[in-house]
């Protein structure tokens, strides 16, 4: 009976291990495509989450739960708002990789076909 009450609690630290992947393939492909903002600012979410995992304070007591719950809640609402601002610079900064280029998704059409697309019009 405790182990079936216990293997929830266990899925959720393999979640954690996997989200300790995921950010560190992350942060390593950033910063090996020369993404250097991006991926200094994933590799230090990545070194916060590892000190947390470390220090076990990423997880939770199911007998202690209730009094570890402001702690918990604040600690979460942290790495949400961390994760929601580095989604935003890396959308920002896909985005903006083109522009500066100069490649605009803007069609052009060559010399030798203007007469017969302004003939379409």
């Amino acid at each position: 009976m405790p182990y079936r009450r216990a293997t929830p609690f266990l899925d959720i630290v393999l979640l954690q291990v996997h989200e300790l992947v995921a950010q560190g393939s992350i942060a390593g492909l950033l910063l090996l495509s020369g993404n250097w903002l991006a991926g200094a600012c994933h590799a230090v979410l990545l070194a916060y989450l590892l000190q947390l995992y470390t220090s076990r304070k990423l997880h939770v007591d199911t007998t202690d739960a209730f009094r570890q719950l402001p702690q918990q809640k604040k600690q979460r609402f942290i790495l949400l708002g961390a994760h929601l601002l580095l989604f935003i610079v890396v959308v920002y900064r896909c985005v903006l990789q083109p522009l500066q280029l100069g490649h605009c998704l803007v069609l052009t059409v060559p010399s030798r076909l203007l007469p017969s697309a302004v003939a379409m019009v």
